[in-house]
């Protein structure tokens, strides 16, 4: 019997709501999609059914069609209302998933440590850090480089998009920024634009194939030491989406409230989908 046969309906919305949070979180400058997913715990079961379909699909079948739903429901439902909330106050959304990912931390680092952690884990998790911040650091500082938004353009938007859920850490939007293409697809997408999907949709597909099958035989060979160079990343994702020093009393908290509030929404489903985890395997 699958192992999801019996999830209960609380399961299917959480894994639904995580999905919806993910393609959502992607649209958004900054926010990388393979964090969210790392974050949610669905990078592990992305990778494995990418790599090998067959298997993969016969035990994450209902988990993974449940929460792509989510996230087309994220990305092509609410790219109007990310770009209403870029105008109006993007860093409180940023500090909202800033809290989403604080709050998994304790999940993912528990995970990491399910077979073992050796000295060699502590480096790569600290090597990947450094590395990360560096890179996010430098593309912070680059000037802008504008690409023409056409077919190459958005393929470009799609490959970006599809390392963006490989490579847990890198935002597509956030380079999608640095070459001038964002407001150019984001427009696109939620006017439903073919022209832009159908580019982005091949891009996307090819360099998460490609790049899947690598992921998936990192991890299965060195599980532990993958693991917390995806924690690496993840901190120093989230250390450079911290927006600037606010000015003001009530920006201070208003920016904490945010923060709180995600990452106590995200430690709630995190230990509610372990619990109905333990009561469906019973």
């Amino acid at each position: 019997m699958n192992r999801y046969s019996k999830a209960g309906i609380a399961q299917l919305f959480i894994w639904l709501l995580e999905g919806i949070v993910v393609g959502f979180g992607a649209i958004l400058p900054g926010i990388s999609g393979g964090t969210l997913c790392v974050a949610f715990g669905m990078y592990r079961p992305l990778i494995e059914t990418l790599s090998h379909i067959k298997t993969g699909l016969k035990k994450y079948w209902l988990m993974l069609l449940i929460f792509i739903i989510g996230i087309g429901v994220g990305f092509l439902g609410l790219s109007g209302v990310a770009g209403w909330l870029m105008e109006k106050n993007l860093t409180l959304v940023t500090c909202t998933f800033i809290g989403f990912i604080i709050g998994t931390i304790p999940e993912l680092w528990h995970d990491a440590g399910e077979k073992g952690r050796s000295g060699t884990c502590y480096t790569t998790g600290i090597a990947c850090f450094l590395v990360m911040l560096i890179i996010l650091i430098l593309l912070r500082t680059q000037p802008i480089i504008t690409i023409e938004p056409n077919f190459a353009g958005f393929l470009l938007c799609g490959v970006l998009w599809g390392l963006s859920f490989i490579v847990p850490g890198l935002s597509s939007s956030s380079l999608l920024l640095f070459f001038g293409l964002y407001k150019p697809m984001l427009t696109g997408i939620s006017r439903l634009n073919f022209g832009v999907l159908i580019p982005m949709a091949i891009g996307m597909g090819l360099c998460i194939l490609l790049l899947s099958k690598i992921m998936g035989i990192a991890y299965k060979k060195y599980y532990s030491i993958v693991s917390h160079g995806v924690i690496g990343i993840v901190i120093a994702t989230t250390v450079m989406l911290f927006p600037a020093i606010p000015k003001t009393t009530w920006e201070i908290i208003a920016y904490f409230v945010c923060i709180i509030a995600g990452a106590a929404v995200s430690f709630g489903f995190t230990r509610l989908c372990s619990v109905i985890k333990e009561r469906t395997s019973n």
